[in-house]
């Protein structure tokens, strides 16, 4: 029974890790989503609090959201790769709205962005199933494994 034991002590570990990380990058974009919202609106800098609420808020639910995510559909991408690129792609998302120079765009592209970076994670981690079924020469069933 130790192994068990020591089994889902593992197991545990890894998603408080993934809980602290999704907690960590949603408090960046956060602070990041602050700053470029405030230069897209034309409005004064943000207060300590507008960058504390925003930065608590995104903590919260890409703590929750990040595990769920990575648990479900990203169970062959290495972890630190669920945590930095959908972040980095949703902070692209948001700069290219400042960029092309759409106020409200800024409320579009970083969720396109991080469903974009989700999806590259997605495709270039395939279940192994999925990429049985897609080589060259098999007949396009798909093999379970046993």
């Amino acid at each position: 029974m130790s192994l068990l034991k020591k089994l889902f002590t593992t197991r545990r570990m890894l998603q408080l890790g993934l809980v602290v990380a999704g907690a960590a990058s949603g408090a960046v974009f956060g602070l990041i989503l602050t700053r470029l919202g405030k230069i897209a609106a034309g409005a004064p800098p943000a207060t300590l609090d507008n960058y504390l609420w925003n930065a608590a808020v995104f903590a919260v639910m890409a703590g929750v959201l990040s595990p769920l995510i990575t648990w479900s559909e990203l169970r062959r991408v290495p972890l630190w790769r669920t945590v930095a690129e959908p972040l980095v792609a949703a902070v692209a998302g948001g700069c290219a709205a400042i960029i092309v120079g759409v106020p409200p765009l800024i409320l579009l592209l970083p969720p396109v962005g991080l469903a974009l970076g989700l999806a590259n994670l997605k495709r270039r981690y395939p279940e192994p199933q999925v990429a049985a079924a897609l080589e060259p020469g098999s007949s396009g069933a798909l093999v379970k494994d046993l």
